[in-house]
Order: structure tokens, then sequence, then C-alpha cells
């Protein structure tokens, strides 16, 4: 009867054993933002903050590039498309870079981006394939309160 009970609850702990899987070897998004890969380049956390009327939005994304020397040329944030402001963001082998507020800033106008919704953003690169993801846009308030740089308005006469 023991040898019985026995077997019993080894083959219910074997069984349990099956089916762990190896969470930190899975890719996921802990913050708001989207993640793809373009090749040797990673791309995460990609978020666009935009202003409530939709007129100025900014892209907060970063990269790790696995491979050989690269850059970011532009990007496009449905029907707007932007350049780094040196003319690209350059994306060193085995390092890493970013768009941000506080490092390099593309800021995106001209659309109807607003927060609530997602955008499609489509990354190119110098080497790297292209990638797009589907982003969230934020609102400029909490922890993006500071993202947005204030349009510009026409001077009146």
């Amino acid at each position: 009867m023991a040898v019985l009970a026995a077997l019993t609850v080894l083959g219910l702990v074997l069984a349990g054993c099956g089916s762990i899987r190896e969470q930190t070897q899975q890719v996921y998004d802990p913050a708001d933002g989207t993640s793809a890969d373009a090749g040797d380049i990673a791309v995460r956390n990609v978020v666009v903050v935009a202003s409530e009327n939709g007129d100025a939005a900014t892209v907060f994304a970063s990269f790790a590039n696995r491979g050989a020397d690269d850059r970011l040329v532009e990007v496009h944030v449905g029907e707007s498309a932007a350049t780094p402001p040196d003319g690209s963001l350059e994306l060193p082998a085995g390092g890493y870079a970013s768009l941000s507020p506080d490092s390099t800033r593309l800021d995106v106008g001209g659309g109807d981006i607003e927060p609530g919704q997602f955008v499609e953003i489509e990354f190119r690169f110098d080497q790297a394939p292209r990638v797009s993801v589907d982003a969230l846009v934020k609102p400029a308030d909490g922890l993006y309160e500071d993202a947005l740089i204030a349009p510009r308005s026409t001077p009146s006469p």
C-alpha cells in the first residue's frame, strides 16, 4: 500500500515538473512600450507621448545593437516622418542608444497622434531591416509630464 501511495505522489511531482518555463528567457514589456527586433538591433520600450490635441508628439525608444555599427536614419509615426536631430542616431556595435527628451529627442508633428490610441511606428536603419511596431500613445502627464516641447504658435498680427 505504501509503495502504491509513493508511486502516486512521485507521478504527481514529475507531472508538475514538465510545465516549468524559463520566464527569464522570454522578452516581455514591463513598462508601457512595445518591442521588436530589426536583425541584430533590439528595439525596446517604444512609446509615443502626445499633446491632448495631437499636434505635437515625442517618440521614446531604446536600442541595443548586437551586430556591427549601424544608424537609425528615419522614423515614421502614422503619416508623419522624422529624422534624428543630427541626421541619424549612431548605434555602435555591442552598444546602446535611446530616443528620449533626456538623450536624443525625436519630435513628430503635423499628424493626428492623440493619447489613448495605438499608432504604427516604423524604424528605418542604415544596415538593419526596417521594423514596425504598434505603440501606445500616452498623454504628456505623470511620468511623461515634461516630454513635449510646446508647439510653436504663429505670431498674431
